[in-house]
């Protein structure tokens, strides 16, 4: 995970990072939940931005229309990291693209208004790899790196049955995202070093399920497959996800 302390340990994290360590040790020594108040600290920090939502126009997430020495989020974050809204509204195109290339959806692929050609001929981990590079730009920050993992890890859900709806692959991104976000600042930590790897991996498990377990509360549908929609769609789940476990009931 080796993230640089230049990137993390904010004033909007460095509370929240304490809380998670605490909590691990907690599960750790037999502790069965994470206490509510530290998902409500992890939900403001997430939503640390954006905590409503917006609208990002398509063209403005792309990596094509970053200006010169931009991060690839293009939002001039600091060491705070992107709002996860914007994030989630960023990989979202990298899954409508994909579901737009296996189905032949060819206007919703001029709405990116790049060139796909390259793609031709691609296809599985080849494609998505591809398409992430297309889409996204290459990854100038931890948070950069963390969409990907996030990506590529839904997509290996996909790969292992998990499939359905894009909303429904959309909220397994979102939960993905959320926690691989988390990682970014958990690295900054000295803490890092002296908590127990099986209290991380059990940390791990109770804040997916409980962040999960949300967004499928709240997903609702996806009325319509286009980019703007799906980017607006996942915009606003990432941030509305961050409000309901932010009120902290305990996982």
């Amino acid at each position: 995970m080796g993230t640089s302390s230049a990137f993390g340990g904010s004033g909007a994290w460095s509370d929240t990072v304490g809380s998670l360590y605490d909590a691990a040790d907690s599960l750790n020594s037999g502790a069965t939940e994470v206490p509510g108040a530290v998902m409500s600290a992890l939900g403001k920090a997430l939503s640390r931005g954006d905590k409503r939502g917006k609208s990002y126009n398509v063209r403005d997430l792309l990596q094509s229309r970053r200006g010169v020495g931009a991060s690839a989020s293009g939002d001039g974050r600091d060491a705070g990291g992107a709002p996860l809204s914007r994030q989630a509204a960023r990989g979202s195109l990298v899954l409508e693209a994909l579901a737009s290339i296996e189905v032949g959806e060819v206007p919703h692929l001029v709405e990116y208004g790049l060139d796909f050609s390259s793609l031709e001929g691609l296809t599985g981990i080849r494609l998505f790899t591809e398409l992430m590079g297309l889409i996204l730009g290459p990854a100038s920050h931890p948070d950069d790196a963390a969409l990907r993992q996030a990506l590529l890890a839904t997509m290996r859900s996909d790969g292992q049955g998990a499939g359905g709806p894009l909303a429904d692959t959309i909220g397994r991104f979102v939960t993905e995202l959320a926690w691989r976000t988390t990682v970014v600042q958990l690295t900054t930590s000295e803490r890092r070093t002296s908590v127990a790897g099986n209290a991380l991996v059990q940390l791990e498990q109770r804040v997916k399920t409980y962040i999960g377990g949300k967004v499928r509360q709240i997903a609702g549908q996806l009325m319509a497959a286009t980019p703007q929609a799906v980017a607006d769609f996942a915009s606003s789940l990432a941030a509305k996800a961050c409000r309901v476990f932010g009120k902290g009931d305990p996982q």
